[in-house]
Order: structure tokens, then C-alpha cells, then sequence
């Protein structure tokens, strides 16, 4: 005998709504300011050279700026916020589910885990995308001015321990969902 179950709706209380609508705005606000802020980035002189004096290991060590490393900083950039993106786009729509009141459902525990994910992959991925930053700005040196930099920050060991937080995080709120729904079943 089969046993259709149907999955239990709960209504948003007018504050979950509210505070599902806020973040998963916030999170696509949060995408659209990341893309156009790499144009702006890599296009402006003057927001190029504070970036590199206070962000970049950089420092005051002499670079070459032209199209062509302007075009390859963007692009190096991009990967660099692909995993950031990914995530808030996971966030967004996560948030989005606990506004209509969806909110122990095994989908919700599958974004989070793949939040999680990318926020490992993005802590692994950035010393890379630092190391090709910093070849890229000074690859246009006079002879034996090229910097190659690469270091592993706390930030970054953080955001790996986070993420794994939240993969495990999710596998447990997956397992409560299946439980929950096995529990329903019984009459």
C-alpha cells in the first residue's frame, strides 16, 4: 500500500516574512553591487590605485597598469567572486523559501549545503586568485620586477571552517526533515 503525503505548509508569521523578503532582496542587491563593482573596479584609475595601496599585498611595490592587465584583472576578479556570487544567489533563494513559510523542507537543507560549499571553495580559490592578481599587475615590470604573492589569511580558514559548519548543519536538518515526514506518515 502507497502512501501519498502531501508536503505540510506552515504560514509565515508576518516577521519571517518580512525578514525572508529583506535578506533575499539583500543578497541579489549584494550580487548586482559585486558584477558592476569589477568594471568599476579594474576602469578607474584613481579606485585602482587606492585598492591596490590598502587591499592588495601590493602595497606601494611598482606595477604596470593597460588594457590588457586592466581586461585580465576583471576577468581574474570574476572567478575570484563566482563561489561569493553562487552563494548569495543560494542565500537569496533560500530566504525567498522562508518568506512563503517553506521552511523544513529538504531543498532549504540542499542550499545551505551548497552555501556552505561555496564558501569553502571561495576560501580555497582565493590565494590563487591573489598569486594571479599580483602576476598580472606585474607582469608588465622591467625584468626581474614580476611579484609572485601568495599567502593563506585567517579570513580564509574561517570561512572553511563555516562552511563546513554548514554542510554539516544541513545534513542534520536534512535527516530532521526525512524524520519528520517519516513521522507524519504514521497514523
Amino acid at each position: 500500500m502507497g502512501v501519498i503525503v502531501f508536503p505540510f505548509h506552515v504560514p509565515a508569521e508576518p516577521r519571517l516574512r518580512r525578514i525572508g523578503r529583506i535578506v533575499s532582496v539583500g543578497a541579489l542587491v549584494c550580487v548586482a553591487g559585486a558584477v558592476l563593482a569589477v568594471p568599476l573596479l579594474w576602469s578607474s584609475d584613481e579606485v585602482l590605485w587606492h585598492w591596490i595601496a590598502t587591499q592588495s599585498p601590493l602595497g606601494a611595490r611598482q606595477f604596470t597598469l593597460n588594457p590588457g592587465t586592466r581586461f585580465a584583472g576583471a576577468l581574474i576578479s570574476m572567478i575570484g567572486l563566482a563561489p561569493v556570487i553562487y552563494a548569495l544567489l543560494q542565500l537569496s533563494m533560500l530566504f525567498s523559501r522562508f518568506a512563503r513559510g517553506e521552511v523544513f523542507v529538504t531543498d532549504n537543507a540542499w542550499r545551505i549545503r551548497r552555501m556552505g560549499l561555496a564558501l569553502i571553495a571561495n576560501a580555497l580559490i582565493s590565494p590563487l586568485v591573489q598569486m594571479l592578481t599580483t602576476i598580472n599587475l606585474t607582469r608588465g615590470n622591467q625584468p626581474g620586477q614580476l611579484v609572485v604573492m601568495f599567502g593563506i589569511e585567517q579570513s580564509q580558514v574561517l570561512s572553511v571552517l563555516s562552511g563546513l559548519a554548514l554542510a554539516a548543519f544541513a545534513t542534520v536538518m536534512a535527516d530532521a526533515v526525512r524524520l519528520w515526514h517519516e513521522n507524519s506518515e504514521i497514523i
